[in-house]
């Protein structure tokens, strides 16, 4: 054996030795060659709806078989219920727990349709939607801005495919929020669910409904041969990031019984979603350590000051970082912090449960901020000194205790209601006032005098609510700086989301005024909507939840700029004070902080089309744009018959996001590169992530975290197709970066690009190096390219 290949061995026993991820290859990441690798991979099943009725829908006969696009598919045609249809696939066929799948369902790509499928298999609920149908149901607990717009379609038949890792033990037909013993009666033996589900019409008007071809299983034999390759820039540059965060997704690990749940061991599950992470190219593993203030899964040492977690999930925290880091992945962890809930009983009570921030109209004629209930309980006053001790101690037990046991990116704070809202205690005004020792009106500030300005002049009450934000700016900072220099990292951020809902913040027309009437339906085909909606009696809601607002009036205008500054009014007789509960974005507080970004929401295309508002929200920190998917919850009781809910509990508990199809699964984030280049995007979602879409997900992701973490500018002239955008990021060290986004619906074809920058140029997303300093490329919509020119 020569010495090179000694050397190579040595190199393998020395990265098996550390544990580390084997390393992807450098073959031809490009989605179609993505696609056919999954093509590649055995079939283990294969159904064909057609030819096999499904084994349960809803109604009887829901589904129809019909030709489309020349072949026959299994249809659900649209119409004032829900409907329902599903099939078992790998029934009997040695299926493995813990080995990593590929469901692959066809439909033709004719018409406007959404879909919603479930796999039992792996509790993964996810909807998608082509053409101009809208997908969101219009109507759920929280009503969505909504948005239709004529996407172009391809005319022939497309597949949906999830990468997927199975569980030990399955859930039925219906899905489940909470679970119960036998709720999972199913192992791999019995193969799983698939479930093809969809809304009724008046939810999404556009949509003909789910149509379907053949479904299939297919093995993946090695799932590290499918992580993405990114290539990083050098370590002395800052990185970009891509993570998720999921709401409505433990329900698959948090039984007492290990036979009850989907996994039985809490961090394998969550190690599923690392993988995935790996194979889609994302670098950040963000966890939740409190939601809703209740702590997620870490040891607090003391349940005076935080209650623990129960079991199984009470020591996942401490076992899950360092299977994190060996997976290559940093961590971020997630707090929706009120402060700490430790035992209601103990002496004295945990900072949550004093409840030391009060309202502007206090007892007047209630203590509370609104009428979510379950939020009510416990608070946190920030300008309370105590209140930073006590989130210093937070971050000392879940992040600074892991010293260099995992790379963290940083922490990310959220509020929901009423957990740090703005308050007019007593204590609170003589904080104000101790700010202000000079300010004649400052000293004039008490509960009385603050009730008073708000119903007249605003003055005093202006400036006490400047004076809020302003220490709300600092309290954020303080926790940043400590986590820095706690862990000894310069580069940490941290980053904070407003945003209490889970969907985008309502868009509203400005018109309107203080009443903040919403934009119903946002489109490009007015006329449609409109007269759609005027099919509908004027005593029904949807007459008025489908009336359109043109796109271009509302990008024109900037309605969701200004919606993200509206507030609330305060009315008797209950005087809610929604904006004092959880205040929204700020921006001017935090543009010259080095480690705060307050997220900027996304998830419309309107919400992208205004470079000024996403820009406004840029710290010297970097820009984090947070894909809010809407929930299209629905936990009805299906033997209750209809109901206000997206799908009436026939499918029983779902919680989805909705993606678009194809290529343009990544257009709202290729937009917001184009408009304002953010140096972060996340997404909160539903239930379990997961993609329908993963060769264009994975290649928009590589691309996108191939450049440093550095401000850039739109290269004019680079490229004479106005919807082609390039940016140039300058790295130092005579190196230049660019992006090219092809920000249009539509493919391009051999579109001519030049770099100004002189030098050696390497593609970065195909991995090799290239002769000219200007490529031609073809494009699909949405994607993202990126390059490196270093001068010679």
């Amino acid at each position: 054996m020569n010495a090179l290949g000694r050397c190579f061995i040595v190199v393998l026993l020395t990265v098996a030795a550390l544990g580390l991820p084997p390393s992807p290859s450098l073959a031809d990441d490009s989605a179609a060659e993505f696609a056919k690798r999954l093509d590649s991979f055995p079939i283990v099943d294969e159904i064909d709806p057609v030819a096999q009725p499904p084994m349960h829908q809803f109604p009887t006969d829901a589904g129809k078989v019909v030709t489309v696009l020349g072949r026959q598919a299994r249809t659900l045609p649209m119409d004032d219920a829900p409907k329902v249809m599903a099939w078992v696939i790998g029934k009997g066929k040695d299926l493995k727990p813990g080995a990593a799948y590929v469901l692959e369902i066809e439909y033709p790509d004719d018409a406007p349709r959404s879909i919603f499928i479930a796999n039992r298999g792996a509790d993964l609920v996810r909807g998608f939607s082509t053409g101009s149908a809208v997908g969101d149901a219009r109507q759920q607990y929280v009503q969505p801005s909504i948005e239709s717009l004529d996407y172009p379609q391809t005319g022939r038949w497309q597949r949906y495919r999830t990468i997927f890792f199975l569980h030990d033990r399955f859930q039925g037909l219906h899905g489940q929020r909470d679970s119960k013993p036998g709720g999972r009666p199913f192992g791999p033996a019995d193969g799983f669910h698939v479930v093809v589900f969809q809304s009724k019409k008046l939810n999404d008007p556009r949509s003909q409904g789910a149509a379907i071809g053949r479904i299939r299983l297919r093995a993946v034999p090695d799932v590290t041969a499918l992580y993405a390759n990114v290539e990083y820039p050098s370590d002395d540059l800052p990185r970009r990031r891509v993570f998720f965060r999921e709401e409505m997704a433990d329900e698959a690990v948090h039984a007492k019984e290990a036979v009850d749940r989907g996994v039985a061991d809490p961090v394998e599950w969550l190690m599923y979603k690392a993988k995935t992470s790996r194979v889609l190219a994302m670098n950040t593993f963000a966890k939740d350590l409190l939601e809703f203030g209740f702590n997620q899964g870490w040891d607090s040492g003391d349940e005076n000051w935080v209650m623990n977690a129960q079991p199984p999930l009470n020591d996942v925290w401490d076992r899950l970082v360092p299977r994190i880091a060996a997976e290559g992945l940093d961590l971020l962890p997630y707090y929706e912090y009120k402060g700490a809930i430790g035992s209601e009983s103990a002496k004295p009570q945990s900072l949550a449960w004093q409840r030391r921030a009060e309202k502007l109209y206090h007892n007047l004629p209630n203590s509370r901020y609104t009428p979510v209930w379950w939020t009510e309980p416990h608070n946190a006053d920030l300008t309370d000194p105590d209140t930073l001790t006590d989130a210093r101690r937070l971050l000392d037990k879940t992040v600074i205790a892991h010293k260099g046991k995992a790379r963290f990116a940083g922490a990310w704070f959220r509020v929901r209601d009423n957990h740090l809202p703005i308050s007019f205690s007593d204590a609170a005004v003589a904080r104000f006032r101790a700010d202000f020792p000079d300010d004649a009106l400052a000293k004039t500030a008490s509960r009385a005098a603050l009730i008073a300005s708000h119903e007249g002049d605003r003055a005093l009450y202006n400036r006490y609510i400047a004076w809020w934000l302003t220490r709300r700016a600092g309290f954020l900072e303080a926790l940043a700086d400590h986590l820095s220099k706690g862990l000894g990292d310069d580069m940490i951020k941290l980053m904070f989301t407003p945003w209490t809902s889970e969907q985008i913040p309502m868009l509203r027309d400005p018109e309107s005024g203080p009443s903040g009437h919403p934009d119903q339906v946002t489109t490009d085909d007015p006329a449609w909507w409109d007269a759609f909606a005027r099919t509908q009696p004027d005593s029904s809601w949807f007459r008025w939840a489908l009336s359109p607002s043109a796109f271009d009036k509302v990008v024109r205008e900037n309605h969701y700029g200004t919606s993200l500054i509206f507030r609330e009014t305060i009315d008797p007789p209950h005087r809610t004070e929604s904006f004092h509960s959880a205040p929204g974005g700020d921006p001017e507080h935090y543009r010259d902080s080095r480690r705060v970004m307050l997220t900027y929401p996304i998830g419309r295309l309107f919400t992208v089309a205004s470079p000024e508002s996403i820009n406004s929200y840029r710290t010297k920190a970097g820009l984090a744009a947070i894909h809010h998917y809407t929930l299209n919850e629905d936990d009805h009781d299906r033997t209750k018959g209809g109901s206000n809910l997206p799908f009436d509990g026939q499918a029983g508990y779902v919680a989805a996001d909705v993606d678009r199809a194809g290529p343009f699964v990544r257009l709202l984030e290729a937009r917001a590169v184009a408009q304002a280049d953010p140096t972060n995007l996340g997404m909160l979602c539903a239930s379990s992530f997961s993609t329908g879409f993963p060769e264009y997900v994975r290649r928009f992701n590589q691309a996108y975290l191939s450049v440093p973490a550095l401000p850039s500018t739109v290269a004019p002239g680079a490229c004479k197709d106005a919807e082609i955008v390039v940016r140039e990021v300058p790295a130092g060290k005579q190196s230049v970066y660019y992006y090219v986004i092809n920000t249009s619906m539509r493919p391009k074809t051999g579109a001519a690009v030049t770099f100004a920058a002189r030098g050696s140029l390497r593609d970065l997303v195909d991995h090799r190096d290239l002769d000219a300093g200007a490529v031609t490329l073809d494009l699909d919509p949405g994607e993202l390219r990126s390059y490196l020119v270093r001068s010679r």
